[in-house]
């Protein structure tokens, strides 16, 4: 084959082109990092950041807002649930762990509705599992469904969660898995408290 006859993954690979191929390739590179980086600088200051960082639960600070629908396909949002202390529940139906604290979260909800909210956000999953879901477990509380944005703004990546918010709208703890009696009882006061 002729060198006019190449074609271009015939062409020698920078290896073979020596050191210096490779130093260039090298040098290249990192140049294109730096101005990726420059300008991902530019676009995301220190503004933009705080708001990216408004938008996931962090203890001490306000609770993302959030709107989910209720089992009936309406609309229910933080909003709707301000100036009070909520307790968010997340589950799902297929979760053994969850199925284990829920008898303990509906007693606790007998005892603590007069001061706090409570709240199910189901993970994801059609109305029509989660009503004999709730039905079984006894839930008397309204459930949402979330469709990924309470998973990405408070981090419940693995279920149970639970989220307790304060009546300012003030998260004050997170817990992932299935929560202890005790620790339950301790967080529902804390955020009960006037």
């Amino acid at each position: 084959m002729a060198d006019g006859d190449r074609r271009p993954m015939d062409r020698p690979s920078p290896v073979a082109a020596g050191a210096k191929g490779l130093v260039s390739i090298r040098r290249t590179r990192l140049a294109a990092a730096g101005m990726l980086l420059t300008f991902l600088a530019g676009i995301t200051g220190p503004e933009k950041a705080a708001r990216a960082s408004a938008l996931i639960a962090t203890i001490g600070k306000s609770a993302p807002a959030f709107v989910l629908e209720d089992l009936h396909g309406a609309p229910l949002s933080a909003k709707l649930l301000r100036g009070r202390p909520l307790y968010i529940n997340v589950f799902a139906t297929w979760c053994a762990p969850c199925r284990a604290e829920l008898p303990e979260i509906v007693r606790s909800y007998d005892r603590f509705k007069g001061r706090v909210t409570f709240l199910g956000v189901d993970e994801q999953e059609p109305a029509g599992k989660i009503v004999p879901f709730s039905r079984s477990m006894g839930i008397r509380y309204p459930i949402g469904i979330d469709q990924g944005q309470m998973e990405a703004s408070y981090r419940a990546h693995s279920v149970p969660t639970s989220v307790f918010i304060d009546r300012r709208g003030i998260v004050r703890a997170l817990y992932h898995g299935p929560i202890p009696a005790p620790l339950l009882q301790r967080y529902l006061e804390l955020i009960a408290a006037p």
